[in-house]
This record gives structure tokens, sequence and C-alpha cells, in this order.
């Protein structure tokens, strides 16, 4: 846990330099550290939150390439405190259309969502914003610790592909923690990206060198579906609970209502607010079933919703799913969904959030639908495809990041993305609840012992790290239990009076970064 604080100095720095903001500057948390650091960089050399997510997020795509890179997309929340606004820009990859190739593939729209969030948000040139990526790819950087748990468990994988192996273990051996790497072609990428800018990667000589690339890599993206693609700017579906607003992301970034009927059945009534301390998980497991359920009563074809959003996240509605709820004991997953449907999902993602001086929010997703997606590289390229959404569990339902405002004054209250696949939305709302409703710190919530609750096989899953306590309470309500190794992550900052770069009395907050990972949650330091 980290405290952000207003602070003063003294001293002369060039805007656009690291330090010219001498005071309070915000924070950020991430996954993968050296991004975050990135991250913080922007933000003390005068950057808006905004700077900081684009800069963050093409660093991760060197950094962090098991869940993010140039040939995935994700979906990110944005929070204006100043016009008192709160977006969705969704760049969630859709599936590549083109016949052919044994591994298919996702239109990447990474690029063209970070030019969006720039364009809109963003106070420094593009270059200033792309260039910590392409030094970091093309100088090397010593490889974390996060980047190479992931690169261990898929070693086989990635050793039966030639151009996987010379990125990444190009002694004969995987690269370790510490060891440099250096990735040459994706440098020149990203320096063209960098000169060019994100309309360099969507048309011309370098956007056919990608389609070409994707082919040969036996993916199946056309030159005419990767020129054409555009981001999507959308409103959130938003909550009201006291005086603070929720805004989720709506479909195709699945998690979003999903995480929104959750909240529905928590907090309305007071539910989870008012349940003894031994019946919340067992509330919240009913509650995670529920949802599970439900949810494949409205998804539709492409991720989509077949009903309006408000339809799915109605207050009545989630009521009438909750009305078998017994406290005493869990309701079947047979009864909640009789036809036994389940959804394949598999474990991926990465989610970062940033807040600047002025108040401003993002919370991000970003996927490969996979980890290192397809495991292939575009020749040539460097960029690690996505995988096709929709095939073998890869998809959008895991994304939904979370922004909370205070509805009178607009002021930022919290910005939360978790990752992990299927894991992602129940590590969201377990912080939501436990902050927002129990009254836990943030750094409390995001350390309380997780859980997964499913319909289908009827089943809650708790994490080895520290629940043993947790698995005994839900086995004595009559849970069906069993343990994991989560690897869910989830990463947040939270200012309980809130932030709008007017006030200092708003800025005390806590940035987080998830203690079962390796990321970094860098903060302002109070100072003189």
């Amino acid at each position: 846990m980290f405290a952000v604080s207003a602070c003063s100095g003294g001293g002369e720095s060039q805007y656009g330099n690291v330090g010219y903001i001498e005071g309070f500057y915000g924070g950020v948390s991430s996954e993968e550290p050296t991004a975050a650091l990135i991250g913080r960089n922007v933000l003390t050399s005068g950057g808006s939150a905004a700077d900081a997510a684009v800069a963050m997020g093409f660093a991760l795509s060197v950094t962090y390439p098991q869940a993010a890179g140039l040939g995935g997309g994700g979906v990110c929340l944005v929070h204006d405190a100043v016009l008192g606004l709160t977006e969705v820009l969704d760049f969630v990859p859709p599936a590549a259309s083109g016949t052919g190739g044994d591994r298919p593939s996702a239109v990447p729209t990474f690029v063209r969502g970070m030019a969006a969030l720039h364009a809109r948000y963003g106070r420094f040139p593009w270059r200033g914003v792309v260039t910590p990526a392409e030094r970091l790819a093309r100088l090397g950087y010593r490889v974390s610790r996060a980047m190479t748990y992931e690169l261990t468990r898929a070693a086989d994988a990635l050793y039966r592909e030639p151009a996987m192996s010379r990125v990444f273990a190009p002694s004969g051996r995987l690269v370790g923690e510490g060891d440099k790497l250096i990735q040459a072609d994706l440098a020149g990428v990203l320096g063209q990206i960098r000169a060019n800018g994100a309309g360099a990667f969507y048309q011309g000589v370098l956007a056919r060198r990608i389609v070409d690339g994707v082919k040969n890599a036996g993916g199946n993206l056309t030159f005419e579906e990767l020129s054409a693609y555009s981001p999507t700017w959308r409103l959130p579906i938003t909550i009201l609970y006291d005086n603070d607003e929720l805004s989720f992301a709506p479909p195709p970034a699945a998690g979003g209502p999903m995480e929104a009927v959750m909240w529905r059945m928590l907090a309305d009534d007071d539910r989870y607010a008012e349940a003894d301390a031994s019946e919340r998980p067992h509330l919240l497991a009913e509650v995670m079933k529920r949802a599970s359920a439900d949810r494949k009563t409205w998804l539709a074809p492409g991720f989509n919703s077949s009903m309006p959003v408000e339809q799915v996240t109605d207050p009545d509605r989630a009521a009438a799913l909750l009305a078998t709820y017994d406290p005493t004991r869990p309701t079947p997953g047979n009864v909640l969904d009789p036809k036994g449907r389940q959804l394949a999902e598999v474990i991926s993602g990465t989610g970062f959030v940033v807040v600047d001086k002025d108040g401003m929010g993002i919370a991000c997703n970003l996927t490969l639908y996979n980890p290192f997606g397809t495991g292939r590289i575009a020749d040539g390229t460097g960029i690690i495809l996505a995988a096709a959404p929709g095939l073998q569990g890869r998809n959008p339902l895991g994304l939904g990041p979370v922004m909370v405002t205070n509805a009178n004054t607009f002021r930022f209250k919290m910005a939360l993305a978790a990752s992990g696949g299927p894991l992602a939305p129940a590590t969201t709302v377990q912080v939501l609840a436990d902050t927002l409703l129990a009254g836990q710190t943030i750094e409390q919530s995001i350390e309380e012992p997780r859980f997964l609750a499913v319909d289908v096989p009827d089943a809650v899953i708790v994490e080895n790290r520290n629940g043993d306590a947790l698995a005994q309470s839900l086995s004595a309500k009559g849970h069906k239990v069993s343990r994991l190794d989560w690897q869910g992550r989830a990463s947040a900052i939270y200012c309980p009076k809130g932030l709008d770069g007017t006030s200092t009395e708003a800025r005390t907050c806590q940035a987080v970064s998830d203690p079962r990972g390796h990321g970094l949650a860098p903060y302002s330091e109070s100072g003189s």
C-alpha cells in the first residue's frame, strides 16, 4: 500500500522532464513494475493521467508480453473531474475475418485505442508517450519477476515456435529475472508509430507488413479490416450508491454488466453492509452463482447483450435474482440454471490504473485473450498476435474495469482494474464490496482471501494463499469447496474523501498493487 498525499517543493524543472511536478502528482498501479515507473515519470513530468496510461500501455507491450501488446486491445474507463464526465473507450479486439491459417487471430486494436485516448485527454506530444516503450525495446531492459512467472509456465510452447524462441530465449534458454532483453523488431515498429503516428500501423507499408506477418504466423487478418478498424467511445453502465456513482464497462467488455448485477444484489437494501461478518462470504458466493447463471440469459453473439444493459442491471431484476437466497444454505446450481450451460474462460490479461493531480482517473484492462496470445509473432515485427475471441474460452468475459466518483461533486474516488479471466469480476466485486460496503481500507480489501463461485459446475473455488478459514466457513454453509493458487490480480487507487485537483484535503489516497503478484504502485510523497 502506498499513501498518496499533497506536498510542496522547491527547485526548478522544465515541463516534460521528470520532476517538473514537485508537489502532488497522483499515482499509478500496475501488475508490472517497469510500466508503473514509466507512468509515474510521465505524471511527474506534467503529463495527464491519459498520457501516463498510454505510456504504460505501450510499455506493457514490451515488458509484459504475456498479457498485453500491439497485437491485442482492451477497454478503459476515463473520468474527468473537471468536466464531470466518465466515458468508456472500447477497443476490445474482434476476431479477424480472413480465411486460412491454423492459429485464428484477432484484429489488433491497441494502437488506435491508445491514440484515441491520447487525442481526447493527452497533454504530451505523441512521441513523448511512445518513446519510453521504444527505448525499452531498442536498448533493452531488465526482465521483471512479473514477466518471468508466465514465461516459465509457457516455456514448452515458446520453445516450439522459432520466432518466439529468438526473442525470449536468445541464448537457448528462457530469459530470467534480471536478464537484459532486447526486442529489436518491436522497437522498429514502435519507432514508426512514434514518428508517423498511430495511422502508420493501420495504413501503408507497415500495415501490409503486419498483415503479411500475421498470415505467415498462421493468423487470418486482412488488410481491409485492419485499416478500417476504429475504437468507440461509449457511455458506462452507472449505478448510484449513496453519494457515489459507480461506472462499469458495457459489452463487449462483458465483465462489466456481470459486475454491475453483482453490485446491485450486494448493495441494494444494504444487504452486504448489514450482513453479519460470518454470512458475508456465503452471501457473496450466492450472488456470484446467480450472476453466473444470469449472464447466460443476456449474453449474445459477439459478447454483446441481447437486452439493453439498463434492463440487465435493473434493481428489480437484481432483487428477483436474489429472491431465492437462503442465508443458511446454498441454492443448487441446477436450480439457477436448469440447462446446465457452462461458459469457458481462459485466465489472461492485465489491468492498471492512474490518477493525476487534477483528479482525472483511468482504469484499463488489456488482453491478448490468452497468455502470449496465439503463441506466435508476426514475422519481422516483434508483435505477438492476440488469439481470436470465441475459441476455447478466449473471450472478453473478464474485461471490466470500474470507476467510482462522487455523484454531486464529480470528484474521483476509485479506479479499479482486475485481471484473471473468470477470476476478474469476482475479484472486482469483492474489493468493491469490502471497501465501499464493509468499510475496509483498499489495502485490506485487496489482501482479503478471494474466491469464485459458479453455478455450473456448482462449486466455490477458494484461493490457497490465505483462504483456510474462508474455505471452512463456506464448507460449513454447505458449499462444495475446492482450492486454487489464485491468478487474479487487482490494481487500485482509492481516495475516500475524493480528488478533483482543487482541494488539498482530498489528496490522501491509497494506491495498491496486489500482493499476489509482482507489480508496483508509485505514489506522491509528502515533503517540503
